[in-house]
């Protein structure tokens, strides 16, 4: 028997979040969620807007909990996306692991789109 350690659902089955490329994604993600909330935070006070209503609600509270609002939400969905992750959606066209691995790439695009924001507006 190998020293890895299994873990052990009712079904016998090991849950698929827990392999290695889903934890890296799960943490690159939240990095870049992160990022993406000292980006707002700096744009709001160069002049931008938050177009999401429940984040704005979220940065006038404070920047504290505009940033914990982002991290919290963002992996609570990703969590539950990975978990779930073997269920296929929009007619079996993708599986929750596919959306989960988009959502690194939307991030990414985002962070350019705000960095690109940040220069134009300096």
């Amino acid at each position: 028997m190998s020293g890895r350690r299994h873990f052990v659902l009712i079904k016998g089955k090991r849950p698929d979040f827990f392999e290695s490329k889903y934890v890296f994604a799960l943490f690159v993600t939240l990095l870049l969620t992160v990022t993406d909330g000292l980006l707002t935070i700096i744009l709001v006070q160069k002049g931008a807007w938050e177009a999401n209503p429940v984040m704005r609600y979220a940065l006038s509270v404070s920047n504290e909990f505009f940033i914990f609002m982002k991290f919290f939400l963002t992996a609570a969905g990703l969590l539950f996306l990975l978990n779930q992750g073997s269920r296929r959606v929009f007619r079996g066209l993708f599986s929750l692991e596919e959306i989960a691995a988009a959502i690194v790439l939307f991030y990414e695009g985002l962070i350019i789109y705000e960095i690109t924001m940040y220069h134009l507006i300096r």
